[in-house]
């Protein structure tokens, strides 16, 4: 595919590729870096982009990875030991408490293998679902599963 071809495609597509990517990012300097990543996906795979006569499923779906990796980005994680406590406790020993019992487990994650580790922070700190771990750690969402049960069949283990 030669680029004067690809660019007919893409522009018809890139009108809808913007609206979509203007629904879930709400910063303007950001969509117009989410197009210009998803373009050059789409160039990298111009090939197969060839091969279909409708383009746009592939590249709305190309819209979409980019976009989870760019919330992924800028998604700043707190470490457990500094998650504010006080919406599970009315007193200051509670608190206290609390705090302990959070910096208990985070040092039991630490001890994990780093696959339990990062596999057990992305679901049960971050709240991410199964399918989008398995898009980041490149693994089958049985394999996702298998592993954060361990993980937390661990840490249920130290704690007993």
């Amino acid at each position: 595919m030669n680029t004067d071809i690809f660019l007919q495609r893409v522009n018809i597509i890139r009108p809808d590729l913007e609206r979509l990517a203007r629904n879930k990012i709400r910063v303007q300097t950001h969509v117009e870096d989410i197009i210009q990543e998803t373009l050059m996906r789409l160039w990298i795979v111009r090939e197969k982009w060839e091969k279909h006569q409708n383009c746009k499923p592939m590249a709305i779906n190309i819209l979409e990875n980019c976009i989870i990796s760019h919330q992924r980005k800028i998604r700043e994680v707190e470490p457990l030991e500094n998650q504010p406590f006080a919406d599970y406790a009315e007193n200051p020993h509670q608190i206290a408490e609390a705090k302990d019992f959070g910096r208990f487990i985070w040092k039991l994650m630490e001890q994990l293998p780093p696959l339990q580790h990062l596999i057990m922070r992305l679901k049960d700190i971050e709240g991410l679902e199964v399918e989008e771990i398995a898009k980041i750690t490149n693994l089958s969402s049985i394999a996702i599963r298998t592993n954060l049960c361990r993980a937390r069949n661990k840490i249920r283990n130290e704690m007993s």
